[in-house]
């Protein structure tokens, strides 16, 4: 896979992962699903005013997200990237998943939102070494802040690229939530038919991208020369 198509297509997942957040607090109940501090705070809140009918409300979306967090750790297995299949698989689950909120009450809805957005953000994806955030924001606002403070104090050993993702990623999100809501607006619940759609031709794209990538850990090693590394080093071993 190439790298330019490697950042289109995480910039598309967290454009989508944007739009279900922005749906999710315009058109449904005002919950955030696609990170979770302001649900923590909530959480205190309520306990605060024994209001545990609230609490529950809130711990729903948090436990979702985390389910599907676990769910994406276990599918994927560990957190060094590779152009693994069971990336892929990950995003057309997401796309079949996606559709289902249509069917659903609010209330349901919101929780699918928060399972799915656990699922995305469990995804340990970098590119050139840098981890992409692709459901909140908080850590790209953060990271494209540290890096534009070590650039004015003169820190030349920053490559753009540490800048440019979580940019990159701001505005994807940003993007992602204006088109939410505007299609919300227009065509309502429908539109989990086109989430659904963009979901599931990124998850073909990937398994066909992954298929003509020829250096899948992108360590800049052929895989087959890898192959071929890997197997002399086991030969040497057993003598």
């Amino acid at each position: 896979m190439d790298r330019k198509l490697l950042l289109i297509w995480m910039c598309i997942l967290t454009l989508l992962a944007g739009a279900i957040n922005a749906i999710s607090i315009f058109g449904y109940d005002g919950t955030t699903v696609s990170h979770l501090t302001g649900l923590v705070s909530k959480v205190a809140i309520n306990i605060t005013e024994g209001n545990f009918e609230g609490l529950w409300g809130v711990l729903r979306v948090i436990l979702l997200f985390f389910i599907g967090a676990i769910t994406s750790g276990y599918i994927t297995g560990e957190r060094a990237f590779f152009l693994k299949k069971r990336y892929g698989f990950i995003i057309l689950m997401i796309g079949v998943l996606i559709i289902i909120p249509y069917f659903l009450s609010i209330k349901y809805g919101v929780l699918l939102f928060a399972f799915v957005m656990g699922l995305q953000n469990g995804m340990v994806v970098s590119f050139k070494g840098v981890v992409v955030r692709m459901t909140h924001m908080s850590g790209n606002i953060t990271d494209l802040g540290v890096y534009i403070g070590y650039k004015l104090k003169g820190n030349k050993n920053e490559k753009y690229i540490t800048g440019l993702i979580p940019l990159v990623a701001i505005l994807s999100f940003t993007i992602g939530g204006i088109l939410g809501v505007l299609l919300f607006g227009l065509i309502h619940n429908a539109i989990f038919f086109i989430t659904s759609g963009v979901y599931i031709i990124l998850g073909i794209l990937y398994f066909i991208l992954r298929y003509k990538c020829t250096d899948k850990d992108f360590n800049g090693i052929p895989d087959e020369l890898e192959k071929t590394n890997d197997d002399e080093k086991e030969v040497k071993e057993l003598f």
